[in-house]
């Protein structure tokens, strides 16, 4: 009998990355493929087996020990249904957990992509179990994970951590979940790309040709605000921040991290207030999706 690994999918709105992963977090054959193929699959769980049966001939399939994914998606707490995947067609309202297992007769785990990558980046930082950790994703939406004492934080329904989706006083406007004036209006890469074609400059090049324009500030002030909300709610160890916007060139990084202090309470969390940035490594869904499932008991 050869050693026991764990298989770790993670999918999101452009790729799925698929991996075998030791119980040391050794990553082994990972790849990485377009979405699409997942989004056009008639039987989401016969595809996602398709992709596993090269691992399972090459590695043995009773020898692992769970399929472990990381999914843009909502759940329900028990993290069994998927009920919005908005980059993902067919992957609403899908009991996927059940599905697969029935399926591939192998345990699965399922966790928010926010989740299995702050875990991840927790591990890599050497960050301390004990306590709150806080990522914030400024990607296309405004993503957030918090995990306590080592745990992805679920809240009662499975709906915790959509820190972008803080109402603001005075927004109007209609935001994709349904409720009108979410904070992730204005602090998103979606809200960058608008402003972007409003200044006729590639996004890339905004926060070089533009940073003092007063919608870029805007937007600036509106993520700091949500970051400094999150913080004086938990006072977390620490806040990681991550995402495709924060990789852009020129992000402020120094101007968000003052206008964060600047909304925070003297002495401590502005003392205290500590950001690290996310590494970007493509395996850390895969990765985190396990750690996630070890500390279930997988």
């Amino acid at each position: 009998m050869g050693e026991a690994y764990y298989l770790g999918i993670e999918a999101g709105g452009t790729h799925l990355r698929i991996a075998a992963v030791e119980r040391t977090l050794k990553v082994c054959s990972f790849k990485k493929i377009r979405s699409e193929e997942l989004s056009d699959a008639g039987d989401k769980a016969a595809y996602l087996e398709s992709l596993m049966v090269p691992y399972f001939r090459e590695m043995g399939r009773e020898n692992c020990r769970c399929v472990c994914l990381s999914l843009a998606s909502l759940m329900d707490r028990d993290r069994t249904v998927c009920f919005n995947s908005p980059n993902i067609r067919g992957f609403d309202n899908l009991p996927l957990k059940s599905l697969l297992e029935e399926q591939i007769h192998i345990p699965v785990e399922m966790e928010r992509d926010a989740n299995t990558e702050l875990l991840y980046e927790i591990r890599r930082l050497n960050l301390p179990r004990e306590g709150i950790v806080a990522g914030v994703y400024i990607g296309t939406g405004l993503g957030n994970a918090v995990c306590i004492d080592g745990r992805a934080y679920r809240g009662a329904t499975g709906s915790a951590c959509e820190l972008g989706h803080i109402p603001v006083a005075g927004l109007t406007e209609d935001c994709g979940c349904g409720k009108k004036g979410c904070i992730e209006l204005k602090a998103s890469g979606r809200n960058l790309q608008r402003i972007a074609e409003d200044l006729h400059c590639p996004v890339g090049e905004v926060f070089i040709r533009y940073a003092e324009d007063e919608k870029v500030q805007e937007f600036i002030t509106m993520t700091a605000l949500a970051i400094a909300t999150e913080v004086t709610i938990l006072d977390p160890v620490c806040v990681v921040l991550g995402g495709g916007v924060v990789g852009m060139p020129g992000f402020p990084l120094k101007t968000l991290t003052e206008r964060v202090k600047e909304n925070l309470r003297v002495p401590d969390p502005r003392a205290s207030f500590k950001l690290e940035l996310s590494s970007g490594d493509p395996e850390a869904g895969v990765v985190g999706a396990v750690i996630n499932a070890v500390t279930l008991g997988r």
